[in-house]
């Protein structure tokens, strides 16, 4: 088992990479989709949001159903969804089709998310689990930068067709290695691992708390959101073709990926979160906005992956501090809800700006704000942490 679990561990990174890998499909081709199908930016947008869309229903269950049937099933089900979708998007010839196959998607990533986390926590543990989870956690950046590097050629060279089959196949491929590599930890190393615990329910403070933490998830993202989701139909407005403005924000994306380790070991070292947080949404909010009123972006989409990336672990460590443990499956599944709700709003709300205003740079202006509204929100958490402490 120990000198298997990391090519398991393996296996279920290179399967996670296709779920961001299929995220960047839509926007990746945005400017081919208005053109061939005739939609409109809002469309677009509704598109890109169709990801999270029914991940505010799915994500309770999805953690339900893999302690019912089993987390190894439910992720080959998850990957077996997100197949079809990317097959049903590859033949879609009008917005609802395709909306269909965005949403089986969705859907099937939501039910991966929550699951590999279980599996991974299975396999790993004590000092282990933290590079463990990094490494897991990763696998979403890697997969959109894939997409940013590739899918601009696919597109132009086969069609934007092509890139949504690509990414189904792509997801085909991680569902049979996780079929073939991993296998499950013997019963009784996973009662040590995880001894039972006694029942409770969640509390309303922990629900308070865990909401709050899901909306900082969620708006301190939401500028990354916008530079991956709208970038390249914003730098094709300006003049660029669609396969170098993927590889114009790919940098983006690579900044975000070395920034998450690299903003865990500056927390460790400072030990400062607050200021860790609150630096670093500010710093990525004033880099997104900002993109509008610069003929050269490529520094500023450089900049917001790496201060939207630092504070990452910081992020994910709130479930931990307002969470009971024997409470937080619930909680993080509470947690995720609201993050896909937010996911699902705000490209809606940004493509409907530009069709509005006609500007695609008003994506931006909407990631920059919702950036710099998490330090409220963060507030917020911060005073009502310490209310419920003095409380008697």
């Amino acid at each position: 088992m120990t000198q298997n679990r990391w090519s398991m561990l393996g296996a279920l990174f290179l399967a996670r990479v296709s779920l961001g890998f299929q995220f960047q499909t839509v926007a990746s081709v945005a400017p081919l989709l208005v053109i061939d199908m005739g939609l409109n930016f809002t469309e677009v947008g509704t598109l890109i949001g169709f990801f999270s869309a029914l991940g505010f229903f799915t994500a309770l269950p999805a953690g339900i159903a893999g302690k019912r049937f089993g987390e190894k099933r439910a992720v080959l089900f998850g990957l077996g969804m997100m197949t079809v979708g990317g097959f049903v998007m590859a033949a879609a010839d009008t917005f609802w089709l395709a909306g269909t196959g965005r949403l089986m998607v969705g859907v099937g990533g939501v039910v991966i998310t929550v699951t590999m986390v279980k599996l991974v926590g299975d396999l790993f543990e004590g000092r282990e689990v933290v590079t463990a989870m990094a490494i897991l956690m990763n696998s979403w950046p890697v997969g959109i930068a894939l997409g940013l590097w590739t899918q601009g050629v696919i597109a132009e060279t086969w069609g934007w067709n092509a890139v949504f089959l690509v990414a189904g196949l792509g997801s085909l491929a991680g569902l049979l290695l996780v079929a073939f590599v991993y296998r499950a930890p013997p019963r009784e190393i996973l009662s040590s691992i995880a001894p039972p615990k006694k029942k409770s329910r969640i509390s309303g403070r922990e629900i308070k708390l865990i909401i709050l933490a899901g909306l900082i998830w969620t708006l301190f993202n939401g500028g990354f959101l916008m530079v991956m989701a709208f970038g390249p139909a914003l730098m094709v407005a300006r003049g660029s073709d669609v396969a170098l403005s993927g590889l114009l924000i790919s940098n983006g994306t690579i900044a975000y990926m070395i920034a998450i380790p690299l903003g865990a070991w500056i927390s460790e070292r400072l030990a400062r979160p607050n200021l860790v947080m609150i630096s670093s949404f500010g710093i990525g909010a004033l880099a997104v906005a900002l993109v509008p009123f610069v003929a050269d972006p490529l520094p500023l989409f450089i900049a917001a992956g790496i201060f939207i990336g630092i504070p990452t672990g910081n992020v994910m460590a709130l479930t931990v501090e307002v969470l009971r443990p024997e409470n937080r499956n619930t909680g993080t599944g509470i947690y995720y809800s609201v993050h896909h709700i937010g996911l699902t709003i705000m490209p809606i709300l940004a493509g409907w700006l530009v069709d509005v205003t006609g500007d695609a740079a008003m994506p931006m202006l909407v990631g920059g704000a919702a950036s710099g509204l998490a330090i409220f929100v963060l507030a917020a958490l911060r005073l009502a942490q310490r209310r419920l402490v003095a409380a008697p």
